[in-house]
């Protein structure tokens, strides 16, 4: 099926004219980004992240409605999530915003929609009479950070920690007051967190100094391998084309810069160079065949390689965003699926056309950091 596809296209139009295309792409791509920008998500631009554990499913209703009220309070960049953890019958809504939420309004918000919140376990034990003050000191050196009240009307002691065991805690109060109790214990089953603008910062300045370390990394080993100047350019060109496009993409849908985009940055450059590094050391470094018909060659293996990594990750965003809630994965999924787009052109009409032209027009001859 692959096999003179490269050969074929010439024969239609151009390699020069095929070269262009990327280019043409990769300016309007960086025009888009300046004018749109990229938002930055709630790891880089600071805002609030909110968990909640539940026993049963929410309508999609609430979720709605929680939204538009979210949205209503001025959340901005609002993302609300839910499903069953993998595996288990436990379900979660997520919600992230770039904006500092009030913690005591979404909580009281959240309740109304779906019941008692609590950031910490809550224990409920019966007792005949209330404990002495030696009992609660003993209870609270033993869960440290625990508050300890007793419900006069209704002969209740409440324990309140951040994790108790309630197997534990029975047994301590069956020794410490004498009487045998019984502990019903209520999971915590919420938690907010706030990031700061300034922390925000500080996690974008790291991301963007590891990628861009990453990318200097890649960039020395490439040269070093081929020592020619010409076809090192040609792939670092096709691997920085991919990345300028996937953040194209990102600033057209408005998707939000986060930790995993950068990661499936990192993968596309990474699966970029891979490709390209076939497509350079066929022509470059094999002697059988004209240059045509070793394009041929490693197009038919770059686009087996590439169909496949689309085909996984079409999957990986079906499965995660239908049955599966990831939130992490669907982004990385398209981001690397945008990119594979643009490396099937960076990499056979600009990367191949560079590669034809300095073989056949150059001889191969433009070696300024020594020779093969």
């Amino acid at each position: 099926m692959f096999d003179d596809m490269y050969s074929q296209m010439i024969k239609r139009v151009s390699y020069k004219k095929l070269m262009v295309l990327p280019i043409v792409v990769v300016i309007l791509m960086s025009i888009l980004i300046a004018v749109n920008g990229i938002p930055q998500g709630l790891d880089f631009a600071g805002g609030s992240w909110v968990e909640v554990t539940l026993d049963e499913d929410v309508e999609k209703g609430v979720i709605d409605a929680i939204e538009n009220e979210l949205e209503q309070r001025g959340a901005e960049n609002l993302d609300v999530y839910a499903g069953a953890e993998l595996g288990s019958e436990i379900y979660k809504i997520t919600i992230s915003t770039t904006t500092v939420i009030d913690k005591d309004a979404t909580r009281e918000l959240l309740e109304n929609y779906l019941g008692e919140l609590r950031e910490n376990d809550v224990a409920e034990i019966k007792v005949e009479s209330e404990p002495k003050p030696d009992v609660k000191d003993r209870i609270e050196n033993r869960l440290k950070g625990s508050d300890i009240s007793f419900n006069k009307e209704t002969s209740t002691l409440i324990v309140t920690a951040m994790d108790i065991n309630a197997d534990e805690l029975g047994r301590a109060l069956d020794l410490y007051m004498e009487e045998t109790t019984s502990v019903y214990l209520k999971e915590k089953n919420y938690r907010i967190e706030s990031i700061g603008k300034t922390l925000g910062d500080k996690f974008w300045e790291q991301g963007l100094y590891a990628v861009l370390f990453s990318y200097l990394l890649i960039i020395a080993v490439i040269f070093f391998v081929f020592r020619d100047f010409i076809p090192s350019m040609a792939i670092i060109l096709a691997a920085s084309f991919d990345a300028v496009f996937a953040l194209g993409g990102m600033s057209a849908f408005n998707m939000l810069l986060e930790p995993a985009a950068l990661v499936s940055l990192l993968m596309l450059i990474g699966y970029s160079v891979d490709s390209d590094i076939l497509l350079t050391t066929r022509v470059l470094k094999t002697s059988k065949g004209t240059v045509n018909e070793r394009i041929d060659s490693a197009m038919k293996t770059g686009l087996t390689m590439t169909g496949t990594t689309m085909g996984v990750m079409l999957v990986i965003l079906l499965v995660t965003s239908t049955f599966i809630k990831i939130p992490a994965l669907p982004n990385i999924a398209i981001v690397l699926l945008m990119g594979l787009v643009a490396d099937l052109v960076n990499t056979w009409f600009m990367n191949a056309g560079i590669l034809k032209w300095y073989v056949e027009e150059k001889g191969g001859k433009f070696n300024i950091l020594g020779k093969r």
